[in-house]
């Protein structure tokens, strides 16, 4: 009776472990489909296109690859005289150089232009060559790109932890009773940034309660941690992790889609660094891996 028990049961339990081994399978996929598009966003996405960072003093700063020049380029990508971009508190003006050609934000630049330091605007390109201005906290830097970097091509990809659905973890979202406005430093910078957070994550992680403090990115909740693979298997910094906004004071942090902050492939990049309460004691062996590419 036992016997006939367990047979009559075995069909069950197979149609159990195939579900599972299905479940295993897509997620592998998914977490496989999202690295390949991170891999896709670090070619295309600018980082590997920075080759200047200038922090911008008040008055005029002149452009181009004489010696004399305020800020200095590489001669093989401008000419001696690039133009002048003068600041004024926190708007900024550009004049190209006589008989250089550039665009502003794809439009022909002509004479005298006011500079947008809003991300997405006030790019000014000449040749393969862009600049930008970016405030950090109160200040602001002249960034220099060049769109046909030989680090793009020379880009061979990330690597990661095997991918272990164990670290795809439930957390508890806490909110503050006000947002709070925190002063965050940045890599290779003295300068600050703002960033908003409304709440902590608290979940469980290798078998400890583990609480950090999350900031708002976009329509996403925003992680910067360090762990003790930090400067070993991982970037020295840290590293980051975006996680669905909360429903019902629930969110999920998936720890193998986590990822280096993006001035370890470029230190012309400023990256946040993470709050020293979101330091934690032990290794997190998934994500993103690290070996130095600089």
């Amino acid at each position: 009776m036992v016997h006939a028990t367990i047979k009559r049961g075995w069909p069950a339990l197979l149609l159990i472990a195939s579900l599972a081994g299905a479940a295993d399978t897509d997620y592998v996929a998914e977490i496989q489909k999202w690295r390949q598009e991170f891999d896709a966003d670090v070619r295309t996405g600018g980082w590997l296109t920075l080759i200047g960072r200038y922090e911008v003093a008040e008055g005029a700063s002149t452009i181009g690859s004489d010696p004399t020049r305020t800020v200095q380029l590489p001669s093989r990508l401008s000419r001696s005289r690039l133009g002048t971009m003068t600041r004024r508190g926190g708007g900024f003006q550009f004049k190209a150089a006589r008989g250089v050609k550039a665009t502003i934000d794809g439009h022909p630049l002509v004479g005298s232009t006011t500079l947008s330091t809003k991300p997405g605007g006030g790019r000014v390109q000449v040749g393969s060559l862009r600049l930008s201005v970016r405030s950090v906290g109160e200040d602001f830097y002249l960034l220099v790109a060049d769109t046909q970097n030989p680090a793009i091509r020379e880009f061979k990809g990330t690597t990661w932890f095997p991918i272990d659905p164990s670290y795809r973890v439930a957390a508890t979202f806490t909110a503050y009773a006000e947002p709070e406005q925190v002063r965050i430093s940045m890599t290779h910078v003295e300068s600050k940034t703002l960033m908003t957070s409304t709440g902590d994550v608290t979940f469980q992680l290798a078998g400890k309660t583990v609480r950090l403090k999350s900031f708002l990115d976009d329509n996403e909740l925003f992680v910067m941690f360090q762990d003790e693979t930090n400067g070993k298997e991982t970037y020295g910094g840290g590293r980051f992790l975006n996680a669905p906004l909360p429903e019902d004071g629930a969110t999920v942090l998936d720890f193998n889609k986590t990822f280096n902050p993006y001035c370890s492939l470029n230190t012309f990049v400023m990256c946040p660094i993470p709050p020293a309460e979101n330091r934690l004691s032990f290794s997190v062996p998934a994500g993103e891996m690290y070996s130095a590419r600089e």
